[in-house]
């Protein structure tokens, strides 16, 4: 008998080797194998069998050290439908799969549970508060309960509507059922908020994964779900790996976030990873967000996915009002935060959060730049210092006194004299959380203004502890960028002011008028979630633009019709299937020789096949940590077809080492073409 091995290197192919008759009896798919390897051993995973067929002398496996596949058959499919859609070694897709270190032989220990900040103890109720369901509530429970094996839903609500209800509801009886439920949040932000809902009514069955676990507390967690003491698992992109050997609902909340998107490594995507893990599974796996993705609202309907609707908040709650401040027709904020009695906040915003907070409500205000400045230019000679290794201009964080690279991590005393020509006349462009939480420092002596962002996040003993302090009421003005923005419960909040909504309108990227209206209608939907109506004030210089327009109007479906209308017209997706070919080099002259050999070598390979090449050009950050990217895009309405050329191109590339010191990089489905 001969086994297929995936062993965790950037190869796509699988190893064979002869399995020893004494381990034949214990070999099966999912089983951990130590095989020897290039004059020593690696463990991989058995991820199936073969004749053996062909003139060779198979090694045979050293060892299968667990009594039991570490990776239930769901999941064993799962990861070989990732490494074929995406592109990627099936054994590194194995190794993001499984907690490291993980030994099925090793029974779960007593010892501390791993706890979000606040999550109740076992058993706890949620504050014993009953719920009563809303009729489009009981409706989409009453359509998901009657889901007889595999139905996609999309379960589209309103900031508010009470999606998570629907969720607690739909997996009960999956608990009860004995089997297993997975539920997905975008980032480890949104995971204590959610835990506290779940373990409320679930208590100790609930596990948490996600990044920011340590190894053995992954490890703990992973046993919990392998060993059925855990029902419900809760995290991050990693979830989606839970290892249930029956799973029997999927939730995916804020589906349409781009963080699901893993960008290095295995570039899968976590949610259509989660829909297929439910088709592999035969299980209902539900999508929710207030502002769906284009292809899955898409996917509604053309009755792919069946559409559950919420139109309306909870408890009869409005809709926050909100309204727009042309900064064109006043002074331009880049001008006032040049003033040192200005700042970045318009009169008008200023006054609405003063009425606001001598109400004792609290404020909260949004601005997507972390720093304190954007980037610093010398008046005298112009230069503007940027980093060594990307081509971008170093953002200045004034607390640090640091330039830093948002690309890379690289950091560096700020000067107070250029570098360059040595002139004294720095001027600060520009401004973010930092600037914008000084201006608010001053704007309200008496208050707290606390500063949510990754920055303060590392210094200040984390994200959950900042929260709390909102929650509680001890911080009364709250500045933030998009971790703010998303699925936070936050009933104090009275006002939203966005002191800039354009920022994201700029880039170089199709889906930007499709972020900026999710990250507008999310930010807003922050505002009056308790008994306080809400308000909403946006800073812009673009109020006419449709996706800023509709946000304000909480207009989903007029956003959707206007930019289906330009996808459809421009051939972009839904209407088509992408994958981004990087090409990395460390000189670019050698990078740009790798992608023109490639891009040919796909262009050959394209046609007659209906798949077109676009490119070589060079990403428009041209160089991140000290390597020179060129992008090559292509393009099919077909992924059959764009699989076929993608794997027949990358083969040749390989074999006629077509791109020389250059390294080779496939992204199916790009969520970020920067």
């Amino acid at each position: 008998m001969y086994a297929e091995i995936a062993i965790g290197l950037a190869s796509r192919k699988t190893f064979t080797y002869k399995v020893p008759e004494r381990l034949m009896e214990k070999a099966r798919p999912g089983q951990r194998a130590v095989v020897p390897f290039s004059g020593g051993t690696k463990t991989g995973f058995i991820v199936g069998f073969s004749s053996g067929d062909g003139p060779f002398d198979y090694k045979e496996i050293a060892d299968l050290p667990d009594s039991s596949p570490l990776v239930p058959d769901g999941l064993l499919r799962l990861a070989g439908w990732i490494s074929e859609y995406y592109m990627a070694p099936l054994g590194m897709v194995l190794a993001a799969a499984v907690a490291p270190g993980v030994e099925e032989d090793k029974p779960s220990r007593p010892r501390k549970e791993v706890r979000e900040a606040g999550q109740p103890a076992s058993g706890m109720s949620e504050g014993g508060r009953e719920f009563v369901l809303t009729a489009p509530q009981e409706e989409a429970l009453g359509k998901i309960s009657g889901a007889g094996g595999f139905v996609p839903f999309l379960l589209h609500g309103a900031t508010g509507s009470g999606k998570t209800e629907v969720y607690l509801r739909a997996i009960k009886p999956v608990i009860e059922a004995g089997k297993g439920a997975i539920v997905l949040v975008p980032e480890i932000s949104l995971t204590p908020q959610l835990v506290r809902r779940f373990c409320g009514r679930f208590g100790d069955r609930v596990a948490v994964l996600h990044s920011g676990l340590t190894p053995s507390q992954r490890r703990q967690q992973w046993r919990r779900i392998r060993q059925g003491e855990a029902a419900v698992a809760v995290g991050a992109r990693s979830a989606v790996f839970a290892p249930f050997e029956s799973v029997g609902m999927i939730v995916v909340d804020e589906e349409h976030d781009a963080s699901y998107k893993q960008e290095e490594g295995v570039r899968y995507s976590a949610r259509d990873a989660a829909v297929m893990r439910a088709k592999l599974e035969g299980c209902p796996v539900i999508l929710g967000s207030a502002t769906p993705s284009l292809e899955s609202y898409h996917n509604a309907l053309a009755g792919k996915y069946t559409l559950l609707e919420l139109p309306d908040r909870v408890s009869g709650r409005p809709m926050p009002e909100v309204r727009l401040i042309d900064l064109k027709a006043g002074r331009p904020a880049s001008e006032l935060a040049d003033r040192p009695q200005g700042g970045q906040l318009a009169e008008p915003l200023i006054n609405a959060a003063k009425k606001r907070l001598d109400n004792g409500e609290q404020v909260l205000f949004f601005i997507n730049r972390r720093g304190y400045s954007d980037f610093i230019i010398c008046r005298d000679c112009g230069d503007v210092p940027k980093c060594g290794s990307c081509s971008v201009p170093m953002t200045f964080h004034r607390k640090a006194r640091q330039l830093k690279c948002h690309w890379c991590g690289a950091a560096h005393p700020a000067p107070s004299v250029c570098p360059k020509c040595g002139g004294d006349r720095i001027k600060y462009v520009g401004g973010g959380t930092e600037k914008l939480q000084r201006e608010l420092m001053r704007l309200f002596p008496d208050l707290s203004v606390s500063r949510i962002d990754k920055d303060s996040i590392a210094q200040g003993g984390g994200f959950v502890k900042l929260l709390d302090s909102v929650a509680c009421g001890e911080t009364r003005i709250v500045v933030g960028t998009q971790m703010v923005s998303k699925g936070h419960d936050l009933p104090g909040i009275g006002l939203v002011g966005v002191a800039l909504a354009d920022y994201g309108l700029n880039q170089p990227d199709f889906r930007a008028a499709e972020r900026t209206f999710q990250v507008m209608t999310q930010v807003a939907g922050r505002s009056g979630r308790g008994d306080i109506p809400g308000e909403v004030i946006i800073q812009t210089y673009m109020p006419e633009h449709y996706s800023i327009e509709c946000a304000s109007r909480h207009d989903y479906r007029s956003f959707y019709a206007e930019e289906i209308k330009l996808r459809r017209e421009l051939n972009l997706p839904p209407f088509s299937r992408l994958a981004l070919v990087v090409v990395r080099g460390v000189k670019p002259e050698k990078a740009q020789s790798g992608a023109a050999g490639a891009s040919e070598i796909f262009k050959n390979e394209a046609r007659g096949r209906g798949v077109e090449v676009i490119g070589p050009a060079p990403a428009p950050v041209f160089r991140v940590r000290g390597k020179y990217r060129y992008f090559i895009t292509l393009r099919s309405k077909s992924h059959g077809k764009l699989h076929e050329v993608l794997d027949a191109g990358l083969k040749l590339i390989e074999h006629k080492k077509a791109a020389p010191a250059c390294k080779v990089e496939v992204d199916v489905d790009p969520q970020g073409v920067m």
